[in-house]
């Protein structure tokens, strides 16, 4: 088994979004991964690096549909991650899936920028974005820069990822006095560190594929992730494993939301609210989660 885990981002990507069946943008939706076969390719205008058009008509058949740009960290299995496809890199995940579900609701072409966690937040305030869907709890200190939806989902609570080798040395949280400890810059996660381990040295870094290589080439001793995410990277290198001792647990999962820009400006959150309602309702949220679990072996390795 490969030891990095290395997420390669093609300098332009470009996957279709589905327009499918029906007379509302309601029921016109493309699931987490997938593409259906009958869907053109398109040819859109070039883009940033990092950046994903999808720029076919719009659900229903209106060819001046507005645009919604997602921002993301797009290092997060099975949240949204990179995968090859024919050949071709995309972008997937549940959380994009319900990017689309919520383009598609409101008859929108979708863009997704890729960019590091802890600057999503900036780049919506910039107006670089319409939404962020990262993962992302309502704290405080993000609610005074950012509007949140109402919640989507609520994660397994945060977990620590360690060598398999070393898990038997971690029982207490003392024992990681002196130790290295990582976690993705910008997140609750990081917070933790010295919540926790006032004894240990937080690493923080702004991808979560570079945390996992500086622990598979012991340059930290553990991470810090949310509880799915550390999960599949667990699951994906068999060097890895996830601490369950009870002791050592870190409390309580807080639940995600998507972002606007502060004040809701463009007017958004009532659709996307919508959205969310529909596919917690309807079942598609369950599916999304579903596909995305199953295509988290195939986030690219390097």
């Amino acid at each position: 088994m490969k030891k990095a885990v290395t997420l390669v981002l093609a300098a332009l990507l470009v996957f279709s979004l589905a327009a499918c069946g029906g007379g509302t943008s309601s029921s016109s939706s493309a699931a987490a991964g997938s593409t259906p076969a009958s869907t053109p390719e398109s040819t859109p205008a070039s883009t940033p690096d990092s950046t994903v058009s999808i720029s076919d008509e719009a659900p229903g058949g209106d060819d001046t549909a507005t645009t919604l740009v997602l921002g993301t960290s797009a290092d997060y299995p099975p949240f949204e991650f990179h995968i090859l496809d024919g050949g071709e890199d995309k972008i997937v995940g549940f959380e994009v899936g319900l990017a689309y579900e919520i383009a598609a609701d409101q008859n929108a072409e979708l863009q997704i920028v890729d960019m590091n966690f802890d600057n999503l937040l900036s780049l919506l305030a910039k107006g670089d974005c319409d939404f962020v869907i990262a993962a992302m709890e309502a704290t405080d200190e993000r609610l005074e820069a950012a509007t949140a939806s109402d919640p989507y989902y609520t994660d397994l609570p945060a977990m620590m990822l360690v060598k398999k080798e070393n898990l038997d040395n971690y029982a207490t949280f003392s024992d990681f006095d002196g130790k290295t400890v990582g976690a993705q810059s910008g997140t609750t996660k990081a917070d933790l560190i010295p919540e926790t381990m006032p004894g240990a040295t937080p690493l923080l870094m702004a991808s979560v594929v570079d945390l996992v290589n500086n622990l598979v080439y012991d340059k930290c001793d553990a991470l810090v992730l949310d509880g799915a995410v550390a999960l599949q990277y667990a699951a994906a290198n068999e060097e890895l494993a996830v601490i369950e001792a009870p002791e050592l647990a870190l409390g309580d999962a807080l639940p995600y939301s998507v972002w606007v820009a502060l004040g809701d400006p463009k007017g958004l959150l009532p659709a996307i609210n919508d959205t969310i309602a529909r596919v917690l309702e309807d079942g598609t949220m369950d599916t999304l989660i579903a596909d995305a679990d199953a295509l988290s072996s195939q986030a690219l390795e390097g």
